[in-house]
């Protein structure tokens, strides 16, 4: 008896763990992915600087970022515009060669996603 249980016990739980493993994201999950390897390939492209590919990122993200603020609501939609509005700045100052101003765009936005999620995701 006590045997079985532990089997049942172990079955369920593999399978609730599978089941987990296998959920989809969220929609805003994969936005959010895709806006931290932007951020990531930013930063390291502006070590190396390579500004060329930082306007490009930057410029992805802006795009990406205003489309999400359309169908976003309140603060939200605020948030998610300052990104794209940032985002866009980057890419100017980085497509200008000013690297001073880029980095200052970057941190601008990584200041506006830590606002964000600590009013909305870690709450």
């Amino acid at each position: 008896m006590r045997k079985s249980t532990l089997l049942l016990t172990l079955t369920t739980l593999t399978l609730a763990s599978l089941a987990v493993a296998q959920t989809e994201l969220r929609p805003i999950q994969k936005v959010m992915q895709a806006r931290a390897a932007w951020m990531k390939a930013m930063s390291q492209n502006l070590g190396a600087k390579d500004l060329a590919a930082v306007a490009k990122d930057a410029g992805e993200l802006s795009a990406q970022a205003a489309k999400v603020a359309g169908g976003a609501e309140g603060e939200r939609r605020v948030l998610h515009q300052q990104v794209s509005d940032l985002a866009k700045a980057a890419a100017e100052a980085a497509t200008k060669g000013d690297e001073v101003l880029t980095k200052a765009k970057l941190g601008e936005i990584k200041a506006t996603c830590a606002d964000c999620h600590a009013k909305f995701r870690d709450k």
